[in-house]
């Protein structure tokens, strides 16, 4: 219930009613994680509303839980007047309760999930070692997509309950590519891996990048020294866009600023891409207890790229153990 209270105070004096439908907020404010679509009603006496199909598991959250066939049905079950509502929520969503123009348009939850608590920390170091352990006992031959798949089945014996996105493993000239998907290609040099398991709800995120050419070597200097730079900026008191601007500092003063493309990291927890983001447009201050990520990356179309990313804690240091370029 101290969660909900949060929320709850975090809108008032615009609202005194918010309607939750985001899986994840969910969960971080009641312990459940709904399967299907859910309406967690916030009041003074707060409701859940659940499909028939997660009313079993839901029970025993701790609030109040009804069952309902038909989206719809929720209108008839509380008010909908002026409530609050996520910005993630969909437009057929909003128009199949019934909203109509009047609601309001609030992300109160966001903010209260940046900072971790202790058990969210430990969640988040669980799943990292689930990731690194599995990727210690990685055989790297044959394919791009042999390579991935063996890395998300040995997390899933780990004990991870899925991936935290699609693993990516790209190698040779296809590395350039931040996002690139495996393919049926066998590895090349450099080969690039971002993989990440979840424990209890709550995610990893690394990258490491496995270099055996001179300027691959170059390249993943640089970008360890842009990571080390922005992990000593890192602290508590700071903005988000200052981190940033120390990395890329570091990757413009060896010629390659137009060659790093993305945010220099972003917060991870119950989803694998949080608030809030290193990014020059991001001036959210760094509180002790928020855990980021830290991935500079440099790409040179059509030759190759290089991205290390490692997690930390605001005020609490990095949470990786795995070497930054393991053999």
């Amino acid at each position: 219930m101290e969660r909900i209270e949060g929320a709850l105070e975090a809108i008032s004096g615009k609202s005194d009613r918010a309607l939750i439908t985001k899986r994840e907020n969910i969960y971080y404010l009641t312990g459940f994680m709904p399967t299907v679509t859910a309406f967690l009603f916030l009041s003074d006496e707060p409701v859940l509303f659940v499909n028939e199909m997660d009313l079993e598991s839901a029970e025993g959250c701790g609030i109040h839980v009804e069952a309902f066939r038909r989206v719809s049905d929720v209108s008839d079950m509380v008010e909908l007047r002026a409530i609050a509502v996520e910005p993630s929520m969909p437009v057929g969503l909003i128009e199949r309760i019934g909203l109509g123009r009047d609601f309001q348009v609030m992300d109160p939850i966001a903010d209260l999930r940046m900072v971790k608590e202790r058990e969210e920390i430990r969640r988040m170091e669980a799943a990292l070692k689930i990731a690194e352990e599995s990727f210690k006992k990685i055989e790297f031959s044959g394919s791009e997509s042999e390579v991935a798949a063996r890395l998300d089945y040995l997390m899933r014996l780990g004990g991870s309950e899925g991936v935290s996105f699609d693993t990516i493993v790209t190698s040779a000239s296809r590395s350039s590519i931040p996002h690139a998907v495996p393919t049926s290609n066998d590895l090349g040099s450099p080969l690039l891996v971002d993989w990440g398991a979840v424990h209890s709800g709550y995610h990893s995120d690394t990258t490491r990048t496995l270099v055996e050419g001179e300027q691959e070597h170059e390249i993943l200097e640089v970008v360890l020294e842009a990571k080390r730079e922005g992990l000593k900026v890192a602290k508590p008191g700071v903005r988000a866009c200052e981190v940033d601007s120390a990395v890329r500092g570091v990757i413009d003063e060896y010629g390659y600023a137009d060659k790093f493309i993305h945010s220099s990291g972003h917060g991870v927890g119950l989803e694998v891409h949080e608030r809030p983001s290193l990014s020059a447009d991001d001036k959210t201050v760094l509180t002790k207890g928020m855990v980021l990520t830290i991935e500079p990356g440099v790409y040179l179309p059509g030759e190759f790229g290089v991205r290390v990313e490692d997690m930390f804690v605001v005020g609490g240091g990095v949470m990786n153990r795995l070497p930054d370029h393991p053999e």
